[in-house]
């Protein structure tokens, strides 16, 4: 017969064993979580027209990204959504925040709405910082060097190293330009 702290001892050990395995199978799923998300992330920009070093940060949604230029070190958000149907061009050396919006396509103000799209392209030019939350629509140009702020909605085009904010966006400020 064993004893009441033989069994004790042998409950504990299972125990222990038990969540050792517990973790085992944890970081196992991350890896392979890991692994399907770099995946889809190479798949996706191998969809692109061009892209260079670019770093999404998952999960990203791009709709047709047959039609989305983005050039080198490029860095998107978690959570942000490109609708590149008309067209949609994003420099080099970009910051687009987490939960942007990007949309080159729209539906028409005259009636019927549904079932009727309008496309106009994007650009994102060079050296720009796109905050979170931000919306950028169809038809706009965001100048080099520029920034939106958080939770600004473009919807006209934006002058070089013009800093946004508010919506409808609009200027607040100048980006400062080093001395070359």
């Amino acid at each position: 017969m064993v004893g009441a702290g033989a069994a004790v001892a042998t409950v504990g050990s299972i125990a222990t064993e038990v969540g050792l395995i517990r973790r085992w199978i944890g970081a196992m799923s991350s890896a392979c979580l890991r692994l399907a998300e770099a995946h889809d992330t190479s798949r996706l920009l191998e969809s692109c027209r061009s892209a260079g070093r670019v770093r999404l940060r998952m999960p990203v949604t791009i709709y047709a990204p047959e039609l989305l230029d983005i050039g080198d070190q490029v860095d998107i958000g978690e959570y942000s959504h490109i609708r590149a149907n008309g067209g949609v061009r994003i420099g080099s050396r970009v910051l687009i925040a987490a939960h942007v919006v990007i949309t080159s396509r729209t539906h028409p103000v005259t009636l019927p709405h549904y079932g009727k799209t309008e496309d106009a392209p994007v650009t994102i030019e060079d050296d720009v910082w796109i905050g979170a939350g931000a919306i950028i629509l169809p038809g706009t140009t965001i100048g080099a060097g520029s920034v939106v702020a958080a939770g600004a909605v473009v919807t006209r085009s934006v002058e070089h190293h013009t800093i946004v904010a508010g919506v409808p966006a609009r200027p607040i400020g100048q980006v400062p330009q080093n001395p070359s």
